[in-house]
């Protein structure tokens, strides 16, 4: 299984009401989750519960014009199939990979939820010829009670163990490319240890609280002064504690934020409740 990481963490957002107990091998409708862009496929969900708290989850999806199976995918950020999950309430954050992708352009996905709720599931993939397409379900997962919200996190700064990200949103807007700065501490100096993840110096998640659609970003190193930025997919060396993060998150209003970075040898993730101001 690929890399994984589940994180419990305090943003106070008002979630949906959990979903009944749905039979093993029902599938779930997907809604289009990337909002602004063209919806070119369809996604169908079949979940086996597979533990308390673990769950099999099975991906197809299906070109919305032709009504066929789609079986061939890009890879972007080194996987064909990326699975990212929060709650109802944004106070967990799980991101997994399939395996392989079946002959029938099946995707097989194994998930452990950290608790009992209502999670919010994304499929983000690249269709071949078709482009980016990210598909979102409803997935209730039982086993106790589905706890309240926390407190939530300063929208400014988070951590993760040693590790603690200042983030600069002043320069977000809703329906451009916004550009914020953010900056790796590691015991409140920047950070030395840093490595690509998924072949980017870090990862950026905002799910917006109120409409649920999605944005996938990733961080590039901050230039020098009189240098250009720079830092795409699979920059060679050392990751630098200075990032900028370029994202398009399409309407104003509450997102939560996720930032995935490896540092210390581990994947760490961060979260960040922000709001996203209208354009001027």
């Amino acid at each position: 299984m690929d890399t994984k990481q589940v994180l419990t963490v305090g943003l106070a957002v008002v979630g949906a009401a959990t979903m009944p107990t749905m039979a093993a091998q029902e599938s779930i409708k997907s809604t289009f989750a990337l909002l602004g862009e063209s919806e070119k496929t369809v996604g169908a969900l079949i979940v086996k519960e597979t533990g308390p708290l673990t769950r099999e989850l099975s991906i197809a999806f299906t070109d919305k014009a032709t009504g066929q199976p789609i079986v061939q995918f890009d890879e972007e950020l080194t996987q064909r199939l990326h699975v990212l999950a929060t709650d109802s309430h944004f106070t967990s954050f799980i991101h997994e990979h399939a395996a392989k992708l079946g002959a029938d352009g099946r995707f097989k996905v194994a998930m452990k939820f950290p608790q009992p709720g209502t999670y919010y599931v994304y499929a983000d993939a690249v269709p071949s010829g078709l482009g980016q397409q990210v598909v979102r379900f409803e997935v209730p997962v039982q086993g106790g009670t589905d706890p309240a919200a926390q407190a939530p996190a300063k929208p400014e700064q988070g951590s993760d163990g040693p590790y603690t990200v200042k983030l600069d949103t002043s320069a977000l807007r809703a329906g451009s490319e916004s550009m914020m700065s953010l900056t790796v501490l590691k015991d409140g100096k920047p950070a030395q240890d840093l490595d690509t993840y998924l072949g980017v110096a870090a990862h950026a998640v905002f799910v917006s609280t109120d409409e649920l659609d999605y944005v996938h970003a990733h961080a590039m190193a901050a230039p020098m002064p009189g240098q250009v930025a720079h830092g795409g997919h699979g920059d060679p060396g050392a990751v630098s504690a200075q990032l900028m993060l370029h994202a398009k998150p399409a309407h104003p209003g509450p997102y939560a934020l996720w930032i995935q970075f490896k540092g210390g040898d581990k994947i760490r993730t961060v979260p960040f409740l922000v709001t996203v101001p209208a354009a001027s």
